[in-house]
């Protein structure tokens, strides 16, 4: 249980910090440590932070959550598209890679659910 809410605050934490949203400007080496810490700790969340409910009631709310975090990925990534379209006239492609690559795997996860249901 403290995981769930301890891993999710230790990412919102180091990905302000690569944000620099205080305007400080931190040496190269801390830097890369920060961003090689921030990238390990994503790889940990997404291969191997496991969520196991209980009960059929959690694992309910598990795929709530799980679908309210896919639609909010879709949301914000679908108005950083319009944004940089038309405040800089272009799109990030890093923008359209992510929502692509949450799109494919939806889809794969739902044709391989339905085949092996």
């Amino acid at each position: 249980m403290k995981k769930d809410i301890i891993i999710p605050i230790i990412l919102v934490v180091l990905l302000t910090l690569l944000a620099e949203p205080f305007g400080f400007m931190p040496s190269m080496a801390t830097m890369t440590l920060l961003v090689i810490t921030t990238v390990l700790l994503i790889l940990f969340a997404v291969f191997a932070w496991r969520e196991h409910g209980a009960d059929e009631r959690e694992e309910a709310h598990i795929h709530r959550a799980d679908r309210f975090g896919f639609l909010s990925g879709m949301a914000v990534l679908a108005i950083g598209i319009v944004l940089d379209y038309y405040i800089m006239r272009e799109i990030s492609p890093i923008l359209l890679v992510a929502l692509i690559a949450m799109i494919l795997a939806k889809a794969v996860a739902l044709a391989h659910a339905r085949c092996h249901n």
